[in-house]
């Protein structure tokens, strides 16, 4: 296998003349990474409605748990639970931003391909049927542990989620493998790592984060594999009649680790607003640097309370002091991000008109990632006194839906490259803007409900009056969001089955290399070896040159 392995010259597809089997047949021998990287988009917008219609009915659940039993028990709404919340991040986060980076960087470092195309292939496979299977577990009483003592087939099942749960781990790790080689090895000519784009940078970032943190979880998930099927006490208790087996991976969406799956969001900031003002982005080094210490900051294998004392008397200090320290420093270096996105927009045209979809999605997904990292500045805090309250879950509801946000503006942005054609304006931005706007509502309605005292555990009922208007109103805006999620997937889709001509080739007036080929990409996606790269901005460069020939 080698790293720029491309599809054999012949045409296979016209062996098979039927279209549905021929879409079939490429997506199953296809080693071109913008077929990988749509099959990677069509998985993860399906699997983010799936999301959050689990995330309306929990709601409902919430709101009236007396009167309303939508999942058969406490058992039951418990594992469902747990998958929207893990699912939200491994399921829909990284995958989305695995698409676009698996369509966009080969691109934007003039590469004519990714790395390792056939192991990225099957990758994303391996994706597609680990959550599946993760699925069926779940929805076959099994999950991560249980409220109540489980029968035989209750704890097969429960070991089967971990499985799957530990194949889809597998398959993002495989393609971050790819992803990261393609930026550190296939970059054309004079593209040194200072000059990356900001996105690929960012999913550098992002994969190298995954690939240190990740094989933790998948750990994690071998010590509660091993406890299931061992009786109690086999590393860290009889884990199929309590939530120990959650409790060991639950870190991976709590504070610092989940903002690992939002670092893309700050390079989508980085590319999109700079092109949108028309202007070249100051200080490119340092939007790398930012990028970078918040990948640092994001860093949350360690943060295991469940392996940990639960006597403050001896708890190290130094764990509890990297912990808060790791909480404060975390907002910095969004607030540099933003304030770079805000220079830009100063410099350039500003924003003249309605927005475009993806310029909401960029500027949308930085403000819920700044309120994200807030709310975690404020569960450090001690006198607060949220740590172990819902707030816990308002930070990942921000974050999350701040890279969702910021995944839908991307697309939309790079659509002629993912598409082959621009997608619907007006239906990116409401999808984008209910994304945004149900994100805001729901985050912070958990984010305040902490202060009133309400426990993250879900089977806990709120202390509180204003706790119950608090989970209403995340139900609102859950709702919203499952609106903009449906708008977003259907006009993906569509724009897949349909394909599309007329569109430019540069539509945006873009300033890295995927906008110097053609719209579609051609196979090798450069007619030509791009020119010498001799900074972070090559198509800015050219124009600058010909405007001082002429």
């Amino acid at each position: 296998m080698t790293m720029t392995e491309s599809p054999p010259a012949n045409d296979t597809a016209s062996a098979v003349p039927a279209p549905v089997v021929a879409g079939l047949y490429d997506a199953l021998t296809t080693t071109d990474h913008k077929s990988i990287g749509r099959l990677w988009l069509r998985a993860g917008m399906v699997l983010l409605v799936g999301a959050v219609v689990l995330g309306v009915l929990l709601g409902f659940e919430r709101v009236d748990s007396e009167s309303t039993d939508l999942f058969g028990g406490d058992n039951a709404f418990f594992q469902v639970w747990a998958l929207y919340r893990l699912g939200l991040a491994l399921l829909v986060a990284a995958p989305l931003f695995i698409g676009i980076a698996t369509v966009v960087v080969p691109m934007q470092v003039g590469s004519t391909n990714i790395a390792f195309p056939r192991a990225a292939h099957a990758a994303v496979w391996a994706f597609i049927i680990g959550a599946g299977i993760t699925i069926a577990a779940v929805l076959a009483n099994g999950g991560w542990g249980a409220v109540d003592r489980v029968s035989n087939e209750e704890r097969e099942a429960i070991a089967l989620s971990i499985v799957g749960l530990a194949m889809v781990v597998l398959s993002l790790l495989l393609a971050s493998i790819c992803i990261a080689t393609t930026v550190v090895s296939m970059r054309v000519k004079g593209m040194t790592l200072l000059r990356v784009p900001l996105f690929a940078w960012s999913m550098l970032v992002a994969t190298s984060v995954w690939l240190l943190t990740l094989p933790v979880l998948l750990a994690n998930m071998l010590i509660a594999y091993v406890d299931i099927h061992n009786g109690p006490g086999s590393f860290g208790g009889d884990l199929s009649g309590d939530l120990g087996a959650y409790a060991q991976i639950a870190w991976v969406v709590e504070q610092p680790q989940v903002y690992a799956f939002a670092i893309p969001v700050l390079g989508v900031l980085g590319s999109i607003v700079p092109v949108a003002a028309g202007v070249r982005a100051a200080r490119h080094g340092l939007s790398m640097g930012l990028i970078g210490v918040f990948g640092l900051l994001s860093v949350g294998a360690w943060a295991q309370p469940f392996f940990q004392p639960t006597n403050n008397a001896v708890v190290r200090y130094d764990e509890k002091f990297v912990f808060i320290a790791f909480g404060l420093a975390a907002i910095l270096p969004v607030l540099g991000a933003l304030g770079g996105a805000a220079d830009s927009l100063v410099r350039g045209r500003g924003v003249q008109g309605v927005p475009p979809a993806h310029l909401l999605g960029a500027l949308g997904g930085g403000l819920l990632l700044l309120a994200g990292t807030a709310a975690g500045v404020a569960r450090v805090i001690e006198p607060f006194e949220l740590g172990d309250r819902v707030t816990v879950a308002g930070v990942m509801s921000l974050v999350l839906f701040a890279a969702v946000a910021s995944a839908i503006g991307a697309i939309w942005f790079w659509s002629p490259k993912v598409c082959g054609h621009e997608l619907s304006p007006v239906a990116g931005r409401g999808a984008v803007m209910l994304v945004v706007l149900g994100g805001l509502v729901v985050g912070a309605s958990q984010v305040i409900n902490g202060f009133f005292e309400t426990a993250n555990n879900p089977l806990v009922a709120p202390t509180e009056d204003a706790g119950d208007v608090l989970n209403t109103v995340a139900l609102v805006g859950m709702i919203v969001i499952a609106l903009g999620a449906v708008g977003a997937l259907a006009t993906l889709l569509n724009a897949m089955r349909t394909g599309g001509a007329g569109t430019a080739d540069d539509p945006w007036g873009g300033q890295t290399l995927e906008w110097s080929t053609a719209t579609p990409p051609p196979p090798g996606n450069f007619a030509e070896p791009p020119a010498l790269v001799t900074s972070e901005a090559p198509l800015l460069d050219v124009s600058s040159d010909e405007g001082e020939e002429s």
